[in-house]
């Protein structure tokens, strides 16, 4: 693995992670995507409503330890560089970007975020985060500003769901910030509790392998299960730092989040010491993601008093929740694994070492789900 290195995410301010640490500013690249690699930069995304929707409502759960103010106003990221944590093959993808990312989230109320449960637990609880919007690149060569109405911190958890036994759902937490949001920041819209199509074309937004924001755009629903409502089946393109990311069905309404899938991400081939991205058929689709309708029944059940979630015509002109299925009953999906580990921060905002620590441990790690 090459020397682990730190890469602050403001343009024209340099700043250090640590005086063992080389540091990076600026000079990125967004190399074209081929093949099966549907991952899109948010910039380079044809699309105008999942870039608008990746800019507004699109959240990067950040260990606070990796977050810090400058002088000017913005806030720097630290992380080390995907082609150093991962030892990256020098031709793979993004391998000059940053890792500064835990877990992925979505706002669904001006004060409300919606990730994976596992990303939040005894060893993370939800101040162990902060909750940053603007991670992604402007263009080519820099990463967007994040200033103070891009960073936010938790103030409860209101909401959650954890799985049991071999189930995959529920697997949720719905994290209260400590003020709306504000600048530009707005929610995403919500799918009605109706079942996806089966090849229905889908689309996801997060923070995979830590990554700033990508948009893959080239998945879709290989088993809806419909009759339950609990979680679908998908080939989206997901890594881990994945959890939680907002899945959105053919007319760009948030269908779910993920929260498992395939592992490993990386594989060393044959003859080679370094790692690629791991590639499956289409045909092997087993990205699961939770269906939004039951956490949201969950959230409304628990008494939320939030009209744009909780009314009988809040999705458009229907409800957006519905029960989810009792444990036992969710179904299983045989060798998947969560999508990020839980237990990827420092407890609070606290000093960096014994974050650092546990952060780097947590990245050679995945969760197996239950």
């Amino acid at each position: 693995m090459g020397t682990r290195a730190c890469l602050i995410l403001v343009f024209g301010v340099a700043m250090g992670c640590g005086s063992s640490e080389e540091v990076f500013v600026g000079d990125l690249t967004a190399p074209v995507v081929y093949g099966t690699d549907d991952r899109v930069e948010v910039f380079n995304h044809p699309d105008t409503d999942l870039r608008r929707i990746a800019e507004e409502s699109i959240v990067a759960l950040v260990p606070a330890f990796r977050i810090s103010k400058e002088s000017d106003g913005t806030y720097a990221l630290s992380g080390g560089l995907l082609e150093d944590v991962e030892d990256l093959c020098p031709d793979e993808l993004f391998g000059n970007q940053p890792t500064a990312a835990a877990c992925s989230g979505v706002l669904i109320d001006d004060d409300l975020v919606l990730t994976a449960g596992h990303c939040i637990g005894s060893h993370t609880p939800c101040d162990a985060y902060g909750y940053v919007f603007n991670y992604h690149l402007e263009d080519p060569t820099r990463l967007a500003a994040i200033r103070d109405e891009d960073v936010y911190e938790c103030a409860q958890v209101v909401s959650r769901g954890v799985p049991l036994g071999r189930d995959q759902t529920p697997d949720f937490a719905i994290i209260q910030l400590t003020r709306p949001v504000e600048g530009v920041h707005a929610p995403a819209s919500i799918r009605p509790a109706t079942p996806l199509r089966e090849q229905e074309s889908l689309a996801m937004i997060g923070f995979g392998s830590g990554l700033p924001a990508k948009i893959d755009s080239g998945g879709a629903v290989a088993d809806p299960r419909a009759e339950q409502l609990d979680f679908f089946i998908a080939n989206v393109d997901a890594f881990q730092g994945h959890s939680g990311s907002a899945t959105f069905d053919s007319e760009n309404r948030l269908a779910g989040i993920l929260v498992a899938g395939r592992t490993p991400d990386y594989v060393t081939l044959d003859g080679e010491t370094c790692q690629r991205v791991s590639v499956y058929k289409d045909s092997q689709a087993a990205e699961v993601i939770h269906n939004v309708a039951p956490i949201v029944a969950a959230l409304c059940d628990e008494g939320w008093d939030a009209e744009a979630l909780c009314g009988p015509n809040a999705c458009d002109g229907q409800p957006c929740g519905s029960v989810l299925p009792p444990p036992g009953g969710s179904g299983t999906v045989p060798s998947t694994t969560t999508a990020c580990s839980a237990s990827t921060a420092s407890t609070g905002f606290m000093s960096g070492w014994v974050g650092l620590l546990l952060f780097a441990a947590a990245r050679r790690f995945r969760r197996r789900a239950a």
